[in-house]
């Protein structure tokens, strides 16, 4: 099983749109896929909400929400309406779920909150890979620079864990000048660490996340669609 973790101490930059594009259009390929989603906010959680499809399966995939052919959830536990402020993560629990998974899946995909506290740092301790969508904008360059930094730490932490596959370029609009600039400035600076797929800024995802559906079936030919098809290749194939 190969594990990814969407990460990123920024807010807004597209992570949980990443995760769960990710996670889908692999269960697309044919693949086994679980999508976690670890922001109490849940986010990812909602934005699927509309999904109906395939089948409750045994074992530890039990314990999760079947959304499609081959793809399954594990909701937020963070209900804003019954989570009491000092909910702890179970981070022993579920390392125990991940583990069991690791059996019935070809892929696990978590989604992270905008922060690296205790649910954040989870992600990144039980996952083999991260992956950081970062918007085409300076604030996010400086939310970057952080993120590499608390990566390194990680690295020496939690031995052959939380590698870093590639950064993710999101809601590119080559109509904005400084979107061009820095995105040649992160190919420039950070060469193969920089994915080459490009996730360009569209309003229908917006809209499909409205309708608690990813946009692999609300609207497959958007760009934003053909954009998310692009970073399942990319990473299907390394």
């Amino acid at each position: 099983m190969r594990s990814i973790v969407l990460a990123n101490q920024k807010g807004g930059v597209g992570k949980t749109t990443s995760a769960i594009h990710l996670a889908h259009g692999l269960a697309l390929t044919g693949k086994r896929v679980a999508l976690v989603d670890l922001d109490p906010q849940g986010n990812a959680t909602v934005a699927v909400q509309g999904m109906e499809g395939g089948e409750a399966a045994e074992g530890a995939l039990g314990f999760l929400t079947p959304i499609d052919r081959g793809l399954w959830l594990l909701p937020s536990s963070g209900n804003p309406a019954i989570q009491e402020r000092d909910a702890k993560i179970d981070l022993g629990k579920l390392r125990g779920l991940v583990e069991a998974l690791s059996e019935q899946l070809d892929w696990l995909v978590m989604d992270c909150p905008p922060r690296l506290d205790e649910w954040g740092w989870a992600g990144i301790q039980l996952c083999d890979e991260v992956l950081v969508p970062v918007q085409a904008e300076f604030f996010s360059m400086h939310g970057l620079s952080q993120m590499m930094q608390s990566l390194e730490v990680a690295s020496k932490d939690y031995p052959g864990k939380a590698r870093l596959r590639g950064i993710l370029p999101t809601m590119v609009d080559f109509r904005e000048a400084v979107a061009i600039e820095i995105l040649e400035d992160l190919r420039r600076n950070l060469g193969s660490l920089v994915l080459q797929s490009t996730i360009f800024r569209d309003a229908q995802l917006v809209e499909a996340a409205s309708h608690g559906r990813s946009a692999f079936l609300h609207c497959p030919w958007s760009k934003g669609a053909l954009c998310y098809a692009g970073l399942v290749r990319e990473l299907s194939n390394g």
